[in-house]
């Protein structure tokens, strides 16, 4: 599924969470649209799955069940 995010032109692509979770293994960095804020984002760091908040620190991300059945996962650019 693709959506436009206003207002830039570019096409992202959406995906669920297995999907996202198979992105940050390669190194991307992931937010979910529904935090509508691209500075809050998911990624390994130092081996672990963290989540890099508002305030620049990161926390280990405790996986919810509405991540895991989010589908608005996308990579950070």
């Amino acid at each position: 599924m693709e959506k436009n995010i206003s207002p830039s032109p570019k096409k992202i692509t959406e995906m669920d969470f297995p999907s996202a979770m198979r992105e940050i293994i390669t190194g991307k960095k992931i937010t979910k649209l529904e935090w509508d804020d691209r500075s809050i984002y998911g990624e390994l760091k130092d081996g672990f799955l963290m989540l890099r908040k508002e305030d620049g620190k990161y926390y280990q991300w405790i996986i919810s069940e509405a991540d895991i059945r989010g589908e608005d996962f996308v990579v950070v650019t």
